[in-house]
């Protein structure tokens, strides 16, 4: 077996015998073999259970955990210095230091270059002897001490009993000799002659547990982070809400996988509050910079909420001192983060009247229907490359015309937007980016000057749907008119609509959206 190898026999191929506790009657007759049988039975549950909960190698944060460090002695002696700790080693036994040992590194044992290790394993030594002067049959030692045996060894001989706490590539230096043993000042790569800990295996320790409840409850508020990482970075392309997802995403993984203690729960929260206060941070920095988009979500009142429940978060965490009921109002405060991020982000959910009269600039995300639809591609005819891009054609027409309007819609909201007009015929053009056997959703601004008229609406010259402009309105004229396609009229990435006015009509387009629930 090479040095560097340390295979641990698995628990179910350890010969286990059957466990028997002791069972006293009147009559028993219990001398030492039997009473020794008892502390057998306790120690051998003991190893069962450290080998199947702990493992094996160094136990942390018990006393000093066997740190190994390299000390300065008169007389040019190199001394390592053991600080005191506990380890179990492969057949469950508990390898206590309970004091702090030196051990002299006797170079002449050695021939440098070669590697060296510090080595512990466990040890039982007879303690406490009861003397009978009288009788010396009757004579014993009334403990046995656990304990454990420090080494320094060229090789690990016996894998499943000796633990390693630290190695040394010993080399010659200048003078022919190994002068010093250095402390590591750095654990990748150690160097020659230093302490090297980067091999030293480690045992788990149990902490606290996090009850079903609570588990739930962190399970929720991390589905809620991540949702709102996924549906806001489609509405507004930050890294951080990119983080967000990925963040709760990772953190709830690991809680329905592998589980944590309740002391580590924290450390899955510091970072959603670094993501809190940098996604409140980049929707302010992103509005400052694109001006023109007219979004003004840090005038909304959820923004000042996130902003106030997320400095709350904040402060509750430098005070944090582990108590249940702290836990549970930092993860109370970065839920309202998320909720006022969603009611900024995520436009709420609206109905075919609402969708006529959205007079705001069209979101990234609508929840129509009890569904959540994803802009995916939009036609600006005030622009040359969008009309390119989309192949915008008008067919049969008399008249066409482009205009520069600026129109109300019923709530009062002046948008400005290019209008095409014409009469007869069709306009035509094909929408991108359409993700195939996905609902689509067509929403297009339409000044309804001319009213009480409808549009028909071909899907790839198949689908028929019908717009319909029920009234006239000479003061407030946009109207958004839409129709919805199911996930089986979309066959293709691309697909061609025409919005035909028949012979004589006449119609007014507006810019125009698709969606699609993805």
């Amino acid at each position: 077996m090479s040095q560097e190898t340390c295979v641990h026999a698995s628990v179910h191929s350890v010969h286990i015998e059957t466990f028997k506790r002791a069972n006293f009657f009147p009559g028993l007759q219990a001398g030492p073999a039997y009473w020794n049988s008892i502390e057998d039975y306790r120690f051998a549950k003991e190893r069962l259970y450290n080998q199947l909960f702990h493992g094996f190698g160094v136990v942390p944060g018990y006393l000093d955990s066997l740190q190994v460090q390299a000390e300065k002695t008169k007389g040019g002696l190199l001394t390592l210095l053991v600080s005191p700790g506990l380890a179990i080693d492969g057949e469950g036994r508990p390898l206590f230091l309970y004091e702090p040992q030196a051990l002299v590194l006797d170079i002449k044992k050695f021939k440098p270059p070669c590697r060296v290790y510090l080595l512990i394993r466990y040890e039982e030594k007879p303690d406490e002897f009861s003397r009978n002067t009288e009788n010396p049959d009757l004579e014993g030692y009334r403990k046995r001490l656990e304990t454990a045996r420090l080494a320094i060894a060229c090789e690990i001989r016996e894998p499943e009993l000796e633990i390693e706490l630290a190695r040394i590539q010993l080399e010659e230096e200048q003078d022919g000799l190994v002068s010093g043993i250095r402390n590591t000042e750095d654990f990748c790569d150690p160097g020659p002659n230093s302490l090297d800990y980067r091999f030293v295996p480690w045992a788990a320790r149990v902490k606290r547990g996090v009850s079903v409840y609570l588990e739930k409850f962190l399970t929720e508020v991390l589905e809620q982070s991540r949702s709102l990482g996924a549906s806001g970075f489609e509405a507004l392309p930050l890294a951080s809400l990119r983080g967000m997802q990925t963040t709760a995403l990772t953190a709830k993984m690991i809680i329905q996988s592998c589980g944590v203690f309740f002391d580590d729960i924290i450390h899955l929260l510091k970072p959603l509050f670094d993501l809190d206060h940098q996604i409140l941070f980049e929707i302010a920095e992103y509005e400052r910079d694109h001006e023109e988009a007219g979004r003004l979500w840090t005038t909304k009142n959820s923004y000042e909420l996130s902003r106030t429940a997320m400095y709350d978060f904040g402060e509750r965490l430098k005070t944090y001192s582990g108590a249940y009921g702290e836990l549970h109002q930092l993860l109370r405060a970065h839920e309202a983060v998320m909720k006022g991020l969603r009611q900024i982000l995520i436009t709420k959910e609206v109905s075919g009247e609402d969708i006529r009269y959205l007079s705001y600039a069209m979101p990234h995300i609508l929840l129509f229907e009890e569904e959540r639809y994803t802009l995916v591609d939009s036609v600006d005819l005030g622009s040359a490359e969008s009309l390119e891009s989309h192949q915008v054609e008008f067919v049969d027409t008399s008249h066409p015309g482009t205009s520069n309007e600026a129109f109300f819609y019923p709530d009062g909201t002046l948008v400005r937007d290019t209008v095409k007009r014409w009469v007869g015929g069709a306009m035509r053009l094909r929408l991108r980016n359409l993700i195939k056997g996905r609902r689509l959703l067509i929403i297009r601004r339409t000044d309804i000057y001319r009213g009480s008229y409808s549009v028909e609406l071909t899907l790839d010259g198949k689908v028929l749907r019908v717009l319909s402009v029920d009234t006239a309105d000479t003061r407030r004229r946009w109207r958004n008119l839409f129709a919805v396609f199911e996930e089986t009229d979309i066959g293709a990435n691309s697909c061609e609509l025409n919005f035909s006015i028949g012979e004589k009509g006449r119609d007014n387009s507006g810019s125009l959206w698709a969606y699609q629930v993805l």
